[in-house]
């Protein structure tokens, strides 16, 4: 488990921070607040950052999260020590995080946190179960929109680190012509127009009216707030054969472009599809995915610079370690130091369970 970590982490700590922001807004559970982890034994401070207390239950709840997080099946004893210290790891430069927000000025206008906030709402079938869950999680609607607005400040500090990346257009030809073969070759399938809904009633409606004549984008657009995902009709995806099968194999038997019936996806959501013709395997050609190269390129280049800027922000967090027995030593810590970090925010989650100091946040 901690071997893929090391090998992997120079982009985890990256990955995992874009991914909370994301799943903030997708309601994924992350504010569930309580204990667990830790109870029943000694509370003590392990470790300062900024001259502020990290308390031992809060430690241990961060490296039960992140155990999770890769397969706690998979560790060992001798992996505790690097996941306590990847946590402090991460904590420090969620600390660090904090101040460069404070001095770019970086702000969450209302507007967004509100936005954001009704989209949490929107991936729950109903409100009632949405604040259910709130009252299940013990947190209020101000705390949420408050983790909502932290959330927002970090995705645009992380935007702003990619003002200055450039990318070339030789690098891009390079690019598709070193990976075309294996990157950009569309396997053969149906192309499809797909639409899967949480209501089955609107599901029923839409599929009725384009049935009737009714235009595609017009319809999906007038049930979207049922609408889980649809494709636009003149953007269809390929579904591979591999794809086609369990609940999408109705897709391949359609009749050309027609509209299917209401069909069962995977719980809670149903979908409608017409089959727009079957695709042979192919390169796509460069005029048709330049964007995208482009774009993957510009990903690489944001995300090395990422790294680059959370390592200086670790480089310069003070960090002091007070029990030096429960992490890996400076031998042992060496090699995994610079690559193991553990998500920031599910750290931030996790101190905020057991503030035992109250100051480890």
């Amino acid at each position: 488990m901690l071997r893929t970590l090391r090998n992997h982490t120079k982009v985890i700590m990256i990955i995992v921070i874009l991914f909370f922001v994301a799943s903030c807004f997708a309601g994924y559970g992350l504010y569930v607040r309580g204990g667990g982890e830790g109870e029943g034994m000694r509370d003590y401070p392990v470790a300062e950052i900024d001259g502020r207390e990290v308390m031992r239950s809060a430690l241990e709840q961060g490296a039960a999260r992140l155990s999770e997080q890769y397969g706690a099946a998979n560790i060992t004893s001798a992996d505790i020590p690097l996941i306590r210290k990847a946590v402090i790891d991460n904590m420090a430069v969620d600390a660090e995080l904090e101040k460069e927000i404070k001095t770019r000025k970086i702000e969450a206008p209302s507007a967004e946190i509100d936005e954001a906030y009704k989209r949490m709402m929107d991936s729950y079938p109903t409100r009632e179960e949405f604040f259910a869950y709130m009252q299940r999680s013990g947190i209020t609607e101000k705390q949420m929109k408050d983790d909502i607005a932290r959330q927002i400040r970090m995705q645009k500090l992380m935007e702003s680190l990619g003002e200055n990346v450039k990318v070339e257009d030789k690098e891009v030809t390079a690019f598709y012509d070193a990976t075309k073969d294996f990157l950009y070759k569309q396997p053969a399938g149906i192309k499809a127009n797909l639409a899967t809904f949480r209501k089955q009633e609107s599901a029923e409606a839409a599929q009725k009216a384009i049935a009737a004549g009714g235009k595609w984008d017009e319809v999906i657009e007038k049930y979207r707030a049922d609408v889980e995902m649809a494709t636009p009709y003149d953007h269809p995806v390929i579904l591979t054969d591999q794809m086609l099968q369990n609940e999408l194999a109705v897709v391949k038997d359609l009749p050309l472009n027609k509209i299917s019936p209401v069909e069962k996806a995977n719980d809670p959501f149903v979908f409608i599809a017409i089959n727009r013709g079957r695709e042979a395997e192919r390169v796509l050609p460069f005029s048709e995915v330049s964007g995208d190269v482009r774009a993957t390129i510009r990903n690489q280049k944001l995300q090395a610079e990422q790294q680059k800027f959370f390592e200086e922000l670790r480089a310069r967090a003070d960090v002091k370690i007070l029990d030096p027995e429960i992490f890996p030593s400076e031998k042992a810590a060496a090699p995994a130091s610079a690559d193991v970090t553990a998500p920031a925010a599910e750290t931030k989650s996790a101190d905020k369970a057991e503030p035992a100091s109250g100051d480890a946040k």
